[in-house]
Protein backbone atom coordinates (compact mmCIF):
# COMPACT_ATOMS: atom_id res chain seq x y z
CA UNK A 1 0.00 0.00 0.00
CA UNK A 2 2.92 2.15 1.18
CA UNK A 3 4.72 1.61 -2.40
CA UNK A 4 1.33 2.20 -4.51
CA UNK A 5 0.63 5.62 -2.88
CA UNK A 6 4.91 6.73 -3.28
CA UNK A 7 3.95 5.51 -7.01
CA UNK A 8 0.64 7.84 -7.17
CA UNK A 9 2.69 10.99 -5.74
CA UNK A 10 5.20 10.72 -8.05
CA UNK A 11 2.37 10.51 -11.12
CA UNK A 12 1.18 13.61 -9.37
CA UNK A 13 4.74 15.41 -9.58
CA UNK A 14 5.31 14.37 -12.30
CA UNK A 15 1.77 15.82 -13.93
CA UNK A 16 2.02 19.21 -12.23
CA UNK A 17 5.81 19.53 -13.42
CA UNK A 18 4.56 19.30 -16.97
CA UNK A 19 1.66 21.94 -16.16
CA UNK A 20 3.29 24.64 -14.89
CA UNK A 21 6.60 24.12 -16.75
CA UNK A 22 4.96 24.88 -20.88
CA UNK A 23 5.00 27.83 -21.81
CA UNK A 24 5.21 29.43 -25.57
CA UNK A 25 6.62 32.76 -26.65
CA UNK A 26 8.72 34.20 -29.66
CA UNK A 27 12.10 32.44 -30.49
CA UNK A 28 14.61 31.99 -33.09
CA UNK A 29 16.19 28.98 -34.62
CA UNK A 30 19.21 28.12 -37.23
CA UNK A 31 17.96 24.91 -39.08
CA UNK A 32 19.78 23.06 -41.32
CA UNK A 33 21.90 26.35 -41.34
CA UNK A 34 19.21 28.82 -42.16
CA UNK A 35 17.89 31.10 -38.90
CA UNK A 36 14.27 30.87 -38.90
CA UNK A 37 12.03 33.66 -36.83
CA UNK A 38 9.17 31.62 -34.98
CA UNK A 39 7.57 30.43 -31.50
CA UNK A 40 8.96 28.01 -29.22
CA UNK A 41 6.77 25.90 -26.67
CA UNK A 42 8.95 24.70 -23.42
CA UNK A 43 8.11 21.54 -21.85
CA UNK A 44 9.53 18.69 -19.68
CA UNK A 45 8.36 15.71 -21.71
CA UNK A 46 11.25 14.05 -22.62
CA UNK A 47 12.63 14.63 -26.16
CA UNK A 48 12.88 11.45 -27.83
CA UNK A 49 8.85 11.39 -26.44
CA UNK A 50 8.01 14.52 -27.04
CA UNK A 51 9.31 14.64 -31.30
CA UNK A 52 7.18 11.23 -31.23
CA UNK A 53 3.87 13.35 -30.40
CA UNK A 54 4.76 16.51 -32.72
CA UNK A 55 5.13 14.37 -35.31
CA UNK A 56 2.11 12.97 -34.96
CA UNK A 57 0.52 15.78 -34.47
CA UNK A 58 1.67 17.47 -37.40
CA UNK A 59 0.66 14.54 -39.37
CA UNK A 60 -2.62 15.59 -39.19
CA UNK A 61 -1.88 19.11 -41.06
CA UNK A 62 -0.35 17.27 -43.57
CA UNK A 63 2.37 14.38 -44.63
CA UNK A 64 5.26 15.06 -41.82
CA UNK A 65 8.36 13.99 -42.09
CA UNK A 66 11.09 13.95 -39.03
CA UNK A 67 15.01 13.78 -39.10
CA UNK A 68 17.18 13.80 -35.93
CA UNK A 69 14.63 16.05 -34.41
CA UNK A 70 13.52 18.39 -37.55
CA UNK A 71 10.15 17.91 -38.57
CA UNK A 72 8.83 19.99 -41.73
CA UNK A 73 5.76 19.53 -43.54
CA UNK A 74 5.92 20.86 -47.20
CA UNK A 75 2.15 21.31 -47.79
CA UNK A 76 0.07 21.60 -44.40
CA UNK A 77 -3.33 22.26 -44.42
CA UNK A 78 -4.41 24.67 -42.25
CA UNK A 79 -7.00 26.81 -43.27
CA UNK A 80 -6.96 29.46 -40.45
CA UNK A 81 -4.01 30.43 -41.81
CA UNK A 82 -4.64 29.84 -45.48
CA UNK A 83 -6.87 28.42 -47.90
CA UNK A 84 -3.21 27.51 -50.16
CA UNK A 85 -0.76 25.09 -48.49
CA UNK A 86 1.63 26.38 -45.58
CA UNK A 87 5.25 25.18 -45.25
CA UNK A 88 6.01 24.01 -41.33
CA UNK A 89 9.60 24.12 -40.35
CA UNK A 90 9.86 22.79 -37.02
CA UNK A 91 12.58 20.91 -34.36
CA UNK A 92 12.38 19.47 -31.23
CA UNK A 93 15.47 19.67 -28.95
CA UNK A 94 16.72 19.56 -24.96
CA UNK A 95 18.19 22.80 -24.07
CA UNK A 96 18.58 22.17 -20.68
CA UNK A 97 18.50 18.96 -18.63
CA UNK A 98 14.80 18.27 -17.49
CA UNK A 99 13.80 20.60 -20.13
CA UNK A 100 12.45 19.91 -23.63
CA UNK A 101 11.63 22.50 -26.33
CA UNK A 102 9.17 22.51 -30.03
CA UNK A 103 10.54 25.58 -32.12
CA UNK A 104 7.94 26.15 -35.01
CA UNK A 105 8.38 28.80 -38.40
CA UNK A 106 5.44 28.91 -40.66
CA UNK A 107 5.63 30.19 -43.66
CA UNK A 108 2.38 31.50 -45.43
CA UNK A 109 2.15 32.36 -49.21
CA UNK A 110 6.37 32.12 -48.94
CA UNK A 111 6.37 34.12 -46.08
CA UNK A 112 7.73 32.86 -43.08
CA UNK A 113 6.40 34.84 -39.59
CA UNK A 114 8.49 38.11 -38.63
CA UNK A 115 6.67 40.05 -35.89
CA UNK A 116 5.17 39.14 -32.36
CA UNK A 117 1.96 39.85 -33.14
CA UNK A 118 -0.98 39.42 -36.12
CA UNK A 119 -3.36 36.77 -37.63
CA UNK A 120 -0.31 34.25 -38.45
CA UNK A 121 1.45 34.45 -35.20
CA UNK A 122 -1.45 34.01 -33.29
CA UNK A 123 -3.49 31.04 -35.02
CA UNK A 124 0.81 29.37 -34.69
CA UNK A 125 0.36 30.30 -30.92
CA UNK A 126 -2.57 28.72 -30.57
CA UNK A 127 -1.64 25.57 -32.44
CA UNK A 128 1.32 25.29 -30.22
CA UNK A 129 -0.67 25.26 -27.24
CA UNK A 130 -3.35 22.96 -28.48
CA UNK A 131 -0.57 20.27 -28.84
CA UNK A 132 0.93 21.15 -25.33
CA UNK A 133 -2.56 19.99 -24.01
CA UNK A 134 -2.79 17.13 -26.02
CA UNK A 135 1.29 16.25 -26.07
CA UNK A 136 0.26 16.31 -22.07
CA UNK A 137 -2.84 14.41 -21.94
CA UNK A 138 -0.86 11.38 -23.90
CA UNK A 139 2.27 11.57 -21.65
CA UNK A 140 -0.26 11.26 -18.50
CA UNK A 141 -1.57 8.12 -19.99
CA UNK A 142 2.35 6.87 -20.62
CA UNK A 143 3.15 7.46 -16.77
CA UNK A 144 0.40 5.97 -15.72
CA UNK A 145 0.64 2.78 -18.09
CA UNK A 146 4.35 2.69 -16.75
CA UNK A 147 3.29 3.11 -13.27
CA UNK A 148 0.59 0.47 -13.93
CA UNK A 149 3.32 -1.79 -15.50
CA UNK A 150 5.50 -1.39 -12.75
CA UNK A 151 3.19 -2.57 -10.54
CA UNK A 152 1.74 -5.24 -12.46
CA UNK A 153 5.08 -6.74 -12.78
CA UNK A 154 5.83 -6.17 -8.93
CA UNK A 155 2.54 -8.16 -8.12
CA UNK A 156 3.29 -10.78 -10.48
CA UNK A 157 7.05 -11.32 -8.63
CA UNK A 158 5.38 -11.30 -5.40
CA UNK A 159 2.43 -14.19 -6.74
CA UNK A 160 5.29 -15.74 -8.54
CA UNK A 161 7.68 -15.88 -4.62
CA UNK A 162 3.92 -17.09 -2.85
CA UNK A 163 3.85 -19.47 -5.67
CA UNK A 164 7.53 -20.67 -4.75
CA UNK A 165 7.24 -21.23 -1.12
CA UNK A 166 4.06 -22.53 -0.97
CA UNK A 167 5.88 -25.43 -3.51
CA UNK A 168 8.78 -25.64 -1.05
CA UNK A 169 5.92 -25.77 1.50
CA UNK A 170 4.64 -28.59 -0.25
CA UNK A 171 7.69 -30.63 -0.69
CA UNK A 172 8.60 -30.26 3.03
CA UNK A 173 5.31 -31.44 3.86
CA UNK A 174 5.35 -34.11 1.36
CA UNK A 175 9.17 -35.21 3.03
CA UNK A 176 7.71 -34.54 6.98
CA UNK A 177 5.03 -37.48 5.73
CA UNK A 178 8.01 -39.72 4.27
CA UNK A 179 9.68 -39.25 7.33
CA UNK A 180 7.07 -39.91 9.46
CA UNK A 181 6.26 -43.39 7.86
CA UNK A 182 10.26 -43.81 7.98
CA UNK A 183 10.08 -43.34 11.71
CA UNK A 184 6.88 -45.81 11.93
CA UNK A 185 8.18 -48.84 9.98
CA UNK A 186 11.51 -48.17 12.25
CA UNK A 187 9.65 -48.16 15.29
CA UNK A 188 7.82 -52.02 14.02
CA UNK A 189 11.14 -53.10 13.07
CA UNK A 190 12.73 -52.38 15.98
CA UNK A 191 10.18 -53.71 18.08
CA UNK A 192 10.50 -56.45 15.91
CA UNK A 193 14.49 -56.74 16.18
CA UNK A 194 14.54 -56.35 20.05
CA UNK A 195 12.20 -59.36 20.44
CA UNK A 196 14.32 -61.59 18.04
CA UNK A 197 17.46 -60.27 20.28
CA UNK A 198 15.50 -61.30 23.28
CA UNK A 199 15.07 -64.81 21.80
CA UNK A 200 18.16 -64.96 20.39
CA UNK A 201 19.65 -64.07 23.92
CA UNK A 202 17.23 -67.30 25.43
CA UNK A 203 18.49 -69.34 23.50
CA UNK A 204 22.04 -68.05 24.47
CA UNK A 205 21.38 -68.81 28.08
CA UNK A 206 20.35 -72.09 27.38
CA UNK A 207 23.17 -73.24 25.52
CA UNK A 208 25.72 -71.71 28.25
CA UNK A 209 23.34 -73.86 30.66
CA UNK A 210 24.76 -76.92 28.90
CA UNK A 211 28.33 -76.55 29.80
CA UNK A 212 29.19 -78.56 32.95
Amino acid sequence: MKNRNISFLIFLLLISGQLFSQSVFPGKSTIKKTDYFGLVLNQTIPEKQLAEYWENYLDTFGKAKGRRGVVTVDKASILRLSSKPVEIVSEVSSPNKGQSQVFIAVSVEGKFIENYNGQTYNVVESILKDFAENATAKNEVKIADDLFTEAEKNHEKLVKKNEDAKKEMDKAEKRIKELQNEIEQNNKEIENSLTDLKNKQRALEVQKSKIR
